[in-house]
């Protein structure tokens, strides 16, 4: 989370903007096309899909190792999630468990996970006339074949609040489908109020300052994990779609300017760290021919749910934030969203896979500690 006053002054006077914003920097990066602004997310898929106007109860397919929120949102637009499993190498989407279930789907969601693209080319022969929606939440200026995600798939969606720290807010670009209906879908939404805007720009600069240190090691991290669990502050449990604030809105446009200088000391950190465990039996997550990784989060496997939760306990200890991402999410769907327990490379990675910090605001001195803490621990 990097939201600093400078943001949070930036975003309370996006909120009194009456002209509409400059997109040249979207159209920079992506060429012309639409861009359309949601307050989430989650929100962008549910417009995505309900744009697509697939018939009532179609089945749509979306991998399994992912966050419930991309379920949640299909089922708010009226469909039913079809679970596909992954590519152990990759983490992504794995497009022969994809040919095995297409007969039965009417759209797919293709998560570039951890910044990681999927292989589109496979996915595409697969899906044939079906829409394929690219989720980018984790994958701004990811590449696949010198294509940026977001420009392969028919529509594509990506999260504000992930690596760029916008606050929050959803951008849909639309690619290759008519995007009168997505509009047609986005003026249906509420506008947030000035007050709320304002109110949620204090709420994420004082989150922001809680998550670095001292704090965060100190208290806010137990404090956090309590609040989270008890109360549901972000929405991840539920959500109301809506448009995009001006506040989240022109931060986002502003920190996108210099986005890249970030993405690259991110993935210096990410190659450093790649160097340094190369020996230690982890499985660590280099890039695959053709892509080039935003490296958003560093995942290393181990060989078992014993020993990955072993290391995530004694890292944590060390003050070092680690995370166990979505190792609860097959269980959660299979209660909750009808999975069938036929995606068994998702559950194996999910009891052992780890998320080691790599951000770019990390330097030298704190990688070192990271790789010492975790090569003390394999000793």
């Amino acid at each position: 989370m990097d939201y600093n006053f400078e943001d949070l002054w930036h975003g309370i006077k996006s909120c009194f903007v009456h002209d509409s914003f400059d997109l040249s920097p979207l159209e920079r990066l992506f060429g012309k096309r639409a861009f359309l602004f949601t307050n989430s997310g989650r929100s962008a898929l549910y417009v995505i899909l309900r744009a697509l106007n697939l018939p009532k109860g179609s089945k749509v397919g979306v991998p399994l190792y992912s966050c419930t929120v991309v379920f949640d949102a299909i089922q708010k637009a009226g469909y039913v999630p079809c679970f596909i499993d992954i590519d152990m190498d990759n983490y992504t989407i794995a497009p022969e468990d994809l040919a095995d279930k297409m007969g039965d789907l009417e759209a797919v969601v293709v998560i570039h996970t951890y910044g990681r693209p999927a292989d589109m080319d496979k996915i595409k022969e697969v899906a044939g006339d079906k829409p394929v929606i690219e989720d980018c939440a984790h994958s701004l200026l990811s590449e696949y074949k010198n294509q940026l995600t977001g420009t392969l798939g028919d529509a594509a969606f990506f999260s504000l609040s992930k690596y760029i720290s916008a606050g929050e807010g959803g951008l849909i670009i639309v690619n290759t489908v008519n995007s009168d209906d997505f509009q047609t879908e986005l003026d249906l939404l509420a506008t947030p109020s000035k007050l709320s805007e304002i109110k949620h720009s204090l709420f994420m600069y004082m989150y922001s300052f809680l998550y670095h240190r001292p704090w965060y090691g100190m208290f806010a991290f137990s404090l956090g994990s309590y609040v989270e669990n008890s109360v549901d502050i972000a929405g991840k449990r539920t959500f109301k779609a809506s448009r995009i604030g001006n506040s989240d809105l022109g931060i986002f446009l502003r920190k996108l300017k210099t986005f890249r200088k970030k993405v690259e000391k991110q993935r210096r950190n990410a190659q450093m760290l790649l160097e340094e465990l190369e020996n230690t039996g982890l499985i660590l997550p280099y890039e695959r021919k053709d892509t080039w990784c935003n490296y958003f989060l560093f995942p290393v496997m181990f060989d078992s749910k014993e020993e990955r939760d072993g290391a995530h306990k004694m890292l944590r200890k060390e003050g070092i934030d680690t995370a166990k991402l979505w190792c609860m999410t097959p269980s959660t769907a299979r209660q909750c969203y009808g999975y069938k327990s036929d995606c068994t490379n998702t559950e194996e990675l999910a009891d052992r896979i780890l998320m080691i910090p790599n951000y770019y605001t990390l330097g030298d001195k704190d990688l070192l500690k990271i790789v010492i803490a975790i090569k003390n621990w394999g000793n």
